[in-house]
């Protein structure tokens, strides 16, 4: 059975406090009986140490205290936990201490089957605690702490130790599992909105939008699908308007065309010059049309093969001021050339740039009145400017952004010559940004004249 996302996360949140809690449990319960040996064991030493400073003080050397050690021992009984032993014990029996021996290593007191004043072998002061007066090593205390048995009060202290530690470990597992659940919740509730959402766009309805409530990596995730969501709302309305703009533009001409063919079959008319040259300047658009179309698709799925070459930015601007100037001149537009004289050179496909600069001059042309000027600019920076602007019609700045994209005008009364529905600047854009370079329009707005910069890297 496939467990929930809420349910893998609060089996997350409750194993890792699990881990976490046995890890603290043991560490804690290791580090807690061995940190109660070590007291003890401190306590005797020190009992033992004082006892032997008291005797060295006293007597000026170690030989003998063997008798003051049992004098003491009778004196005091054993009834602490930490006191020396009964009189008939040695002092293996004292808990975490082994023996005594001198500072030469003869023994002080009998241990281990060794009676008193036998020397022990070296290795056994490894570890061995030492006993100093006025700076003078008198004794070694001789540690066992593995022989070391807890008592039943120790033993009842540490089970109260555990006890606590076993309710500290539960509250804080379920603590994690209750916060596990409120940051699962917290965490889904923006997913499920998503999940909404993307089922609903999944059935058709585009442009869902989702409320962004953190700056983490979900919200981020909510504003790339709001972008995405609002992307493909738009990409599907400029099909739709794409579509619809491809069957005015194809069918108006053909409707000519074919209307003519049918008056002529029913012998309305005869075909004389003049119809036929309507006929042909439709059939001339229709292939203009179908022409752009195709270099549009070939230069945006980058099948356009660009040949890069140093070229002289003036010389382009120049071969565009020659071929238009007759064109300008019938139109009664003054074309004007501003070159800046500082030498550069940009590497571009020449042929698809100029390519790019007559679209751009046909657009201004055609949107000039006459009385009007096109003025055609070079400019040298740490980039080159290579700019088209027109006293024209202009744009209204909210169609700036827009008018890049294939068929769009921004005056959806005005169609323009048929054959230029709108897709020379979507061709220009292309073009420009296969050749590393960018492309952009400036206006005031309507009737205010427009500007198209092109803006390339020095060779």
């Amino acid at each position: 059975m496939k467990k929930s996302l809420k349910t893998r996360l609060i089996l997350t949140y409750a194993a890792v406090a699990l881990v976490t809690v046995l890890v603290a449990l043991l560490f804690v319960r290791f580090r807690s009986g061995q940190s109660l040996r070590n007291l003890i064991v401190d306590q005797q030493v020190e009992e033992m140490s004082g006892m032997v400073k008291d005797y060295y003080t006293s007597k000026q050397e170690t030989e003998g205290f063997v008798y003051y050690y049992l004098s003491t021992m009778i004196r005091s009984g054993a009834d602490s936990p930490f006191s020396p032993p009964p009189r008939d014990s040695s002092p293996e029996d004292i808990r975490g201490i082994q023996g005594l021996v001198d500072g030469d290593g003869k023994t002080l007191l009998p241990m281990q089957n060794l009676p008193v004043g036998v020397y022990v072998p070296e290795q056994w002061l490894d570890g061995a605690r030492e006993v100093e007066v006025d700076g003078v090593t008198v004794a070694w205390i001789l540690i066992d702490e593995k022989s070391l048995e807890l008592s039943k009060s120790e033993q009842m202290f540490m089970e109260q130790v555990n006890l606590a530690i076993a309710i500290a470990a539960g509250a804080g597992i379920l603590t994690a599992v209750i916060i596990g659940m409120l940051l699962a919740a917290g965490i889904l509730k923006p997913i499920r909105r998503l999940t909404v959402a993307s089922e609903q766009m999944a059935q058709g309805a585009l442009g869902q939008q989702v409320d962004v409530t953190s700056n983490d990596e979900i919200g981020r995730l909510g504003e790339s699908f709001n972008r995405m969501s609002t992307d493909l709302a738009r990409a599907d309305a400029e099909r739709k308007r794409l579509t619809a703009d491809i069957t005015h533009d194809l069918s108006t001409p053909l409707q000519i065309i074919s209307g003519y063919i049918e008056m002529y079959e029913n012998g309305d008319v005869s075909l004389n010059p003049q119809q036929l040259g309507i006929i042909k300047t439709e059939l001339e658009n229709l292939r203009r049309l179908v022409g752009d179309l195709t270099v549009l698709t070939q230069a945006e799925g980058g099948g356009v093969e660009i040949l890069l070459s140093a070229v002289a930015p003036n010389q382009l601007l120049e071969q565009i001021a020659q071929a238009y100037q007759p064109i300008a001149s019938q139109q009664g537009v003054d074309l004007r050339l501003d070159l800046d004289e500082n030498p550069a050179l940009i590497n571009v496909d020449e042929r698809r740039m100029l390519q790019v600069l007559k679209n751009l001059m046909e657009n201004a042309l055609r949107h000039t009145p006459p009385g009007g000027s096109v003025t055609l600019t070079s400019k040298v920076g740490e980039k080159v400017e290579l700019s088209v602007a027109d006293t024209g019609d202009g744009i209204d700045i909210e169609d700036l952004p827009l008018i890049f994209e294939r068929f769009y005008q921004a005056d959806k009364a005005r169609t323009g010559s048929r054959g230029k529905m709108g897709l020379g600047l979507a061709i220009c854009k292309a073009l420009v940004e296969l050749q590393g370079a960018s492309i952009r329009a400036e206006s005031a707005g309507v009737g205010l004249g427009t500007k198209v910069t092109v803006t390339i890297q020095k060779a």
